[in-house]
């Protein structure tokens, strides 16, 4: 009973469906290098160049979403370990012709990548929010919000691949562009330091305009507010006691 209260809010979620509260979250709120960390590793160590990045997040995005959608219709009688399982031999399948397309076209910066492609596998977006949000929603709102997700970790990923090359080589996809080198952000140790700050700053602005829409939106509600409380005032008949009887009126009169 304890387990059914605590699902049903969740459930509630599949006909409250708000386009920028939802499906921004895998963008911002949520991102899951920036704000919620679960899927940073190939970023820190991998994602040193703007090709590693670019390849990092197709097959993210390909494995990532494909899995997600096919694992949701596993039968959730199924017990979670064995879902778990399942999860990992249907990332295991897409994988396989991914990397077969990515070589094709990145041939040298898949080998460059090495262990970090496999371990896409077992990201943290196919094990932990596929259970936790993905699974809960309606299948065409999950789609949608798994595709912002993704696109939340790509950017990321690209940008900092791209930054990295940028200061570490003097370069940007390939490109010389000056002799100033920076070669310890292409260490896991420069990776984690960069992306901490990116993380910080990125931190920092969102929390910056989510407070100015918060006080704007209270500005908004006082003085629709204080509108309101003066058109109330004014339409309302004085009181009773408060007007001048018939009386006091011909009192008025004989002491003129």
């Amino acid at each position: 009973m304890a387990q059914a209260k605590q699902m049903k809010p969740e459930k509630t979620r599949k006909s409250d469906f708000k386009f920028t509260r939802d499906l921004i979250d895998g963008l911002a709120k949520q991102n899951v290098v920036l704000m919620t960390g679960i899927v940073n590793a190939p970023v820190i160590i991998a994602a040193t160049t703007f090709k590693k990045g670019v390849v990092i997040a197709l097959a993210f995005a390909i494995i990532s979403f494909l899995t997600i959608v096919t694992c949701s219709f596993v039968p959730k009688k199924i017990v979670y370990t064995l879902r778990v399982i399942i999860y990992a031999l249907v990332g295991s399948v897409y994988y396989i012709p991914t990397v077969l397309l990515l070589e094709q076209i990145f041939p040298l910066t898949v080998e460059l990548i090495g262990i970090y492609m496999p371990l896409i596998i077992t990201n943290a977006l196919i094990f932990s929010k596929t259970e936790s949000r993905f699974y809960l929603e309606d299948k065409l709102k999950m789609i949608i919000d798994v595709i912002f997700f993704i696109a939340g970790f790509g950017a990321v990923c690209v940008l900092t691949g791209g930054f990295r090359e940028l200061i570490c080589f003097g370069t940007f996809a390939g490109i010389k562009l000056f002799d100033f080198k920076i070669a310890a952000f292409e260490s896991p140790f420069g990776g984690f330091i960069l992306v901490g700050i990116m993380a910080g700053m990125f931190r920092a602005l969102y929390n910056y305009l989510r407070n100015r829409r918060i006080r704007l939106n209270s500005e908004e509600h006082n003085k629709a507010a204080a509108h309101t409380y003066r058109s109330s005032t004014e339409s309302k008949p004085a009181a009773p006691h408060l007007l001048p009887s018939q009386d006091d009126n011909v009192k008025e009169r004989s002491d003129g």
